[in-house]
């Protein structure tokens, strides 16, 4: 599990980010059922972004989705690379 710690120089550009919605959707069926899930996120100033994952393995699909909030987050507030 990644946290916020785990982040370390990267904290106290974070600190704002939270998540507001989670969905997880099941594209199709069988066995090889295809997962999207969508997760909404919101800085300290109340912006809101939605990001996207895809698997067939619905906790890949989730971690997708929330790196991708974390990098966006990261990009619009000029965090170092």
């Amino acid at each position: 599990v990644v946290s916020r710690k785990d982040l370390c120089k990267y904290q106290k550009y974070i600190e704002g980010l939270k998540r507001v919605d989670y969905c997880a959707r099941i594209l199709n069926g069988g066995t090889g059922a295809i997962t999207l899930v969508l997760i909404e996120s919101e800085d300290e100033a109340g912006e809101r972004w939605t990001t996207v994952g895809v698997s067939p393995n619905i906790i890949d699909a989730s971690f997708q989705a929330l790196m991708d909030s974390v990098v966006y987050k990261l990009v619009k507030s000029n965090a170092p690379a």
